[in-house]
């Protein structure tokens, strides 16, 4: 078999996140669109702010159903009907470790769970490639195995840092970057794209709760639908942005904010239409309850927190 390597095609040797992250300047179109996408946010909010707290839940666990399919469809995997009181994605903790992370990885694997590489950090090199005509195209490589764990040691510090900066103050932002630096790090032998994105929900609402002082327990949008339409560019990025600190990654980290946002704006039109549809939204929300255990509704209907306040 023919072997095709691209620019970025190099083995990874392992270094510091945080000297990576400060080499990343934000162009001013991406804050210039980041100032837009609060906007169209603040919008969204205070549409939903009109209506209770039980409708906001039930109407975020519509997305969260609707986010799980969107994001196993995109690399033509499936999830069997999982109970949200199991998946402990949502209404307990949005706290970070790598249990936490193995235990989100199991979660979207749910179609190998018996597979003993589930849940662990995998211990052979992997590659980012495509074969065709008897020719294997490699866009880039995951983390050595020896290094995997040093890196998610100083993931897990990059996640949870935070300071003035609008890269890690930004939930937009700082999700993405959460998002991005996964992917990169590849630290799975399968399902990377999913737990990034499951990470990048996580991450974008602990970093609302953070900064605007919310106590939201699920995340009130999603992209995985916007992922699935523009996967050309999803994966675009991450495919000419060296894994390094030799190279300057500007252009192409800023494509992927600025990708991001994009996302996150579709999203919020699209959102802010389904609400305008309410028969529609309410049968759905009403066929998505009968699968929920009593528990778990009771769960739910308990949660008298004021979602929306600031």
């Amino acid at each position: 078999m023919n072997v095709i390597k691209s620019d970025v095609a190099n083995k990874i040797e392992y270094f510091d996140l945080f000297d990576f992250i400060s080499r990343i300047k934000l162009s001013p179109m991406v804050l210039e669109h980041m100032e837009d996408t609060n906007k169209n946010f603040d919008e969204y909010f205070r549409k939903l702010a009109t209506y209770d707290d039980s409708f906001v839940l039930y109407f975020w666990i519509s997305l969260f159903y609707d986010e799980v399919k969107n994001s196993n469809s995109i690399e033509h995997h499936s999830i069997k009907d999982f109970d949200l009181s199991i998946s402990n994605l949502f209404m307990d903790r949005l706290s970070i470790s790598h249990n936490r992370i193995h235990n989100i990885h199991r979660f979207v694997m749910n179609d190998q769970k018996d597979n003993p590489k589930v849940g662990t950090y995998r211990k052979t090199p992997i590659r980012v490639s495509d074969v065709y005509d008897n020719t294997e195209e490699i866009f880039w490589y995951g983390a050595e195995p020896e290094d995997i764990k040093a890196f998610m040691d100083k993931f897990l510090e990059v996640y949870k840092s935070s300071s003035p900066s609008v890269l890690n103050s930004n939930p937009f932002l700082k999700s993405s970057l959460i998002h991005l630096l996964f992917l990169k790090i590849h630290p799975y032998f399968d399902g990377n794209g999913r737990t990034a994105r499951t990470l990048h929900n996580i991450k974008f609402t602990e970093s609302l709760n953070r900064i605007y002082g919310m106590n939201l327990k699920i995340s009130p949008i999603n992209i995985s639908e916007s992922i699935k339409i523009n996967k050309g560019g999803y994966v675009n990025g991450p495919d000419n942005i060296y894994f390094d600190l030799d190279h300057d990654n500007n252009k192409w980290i800023n494509f992927w904010f600025n990708l991001m946002l994009s996302m996150y704006d579709e999203q919020l039109y699209r959102n802010r239409n389904i609400i305008n549809n309410m028969d529609e939204l309410m049968e759905k929300i009403m066929k998505i309850k009968e699968k929920m255990r009593p528990e778990v509704i009771e769960q739910v209907e308990n949660m008298h927190v004021r979602t929306l306040k600031k």
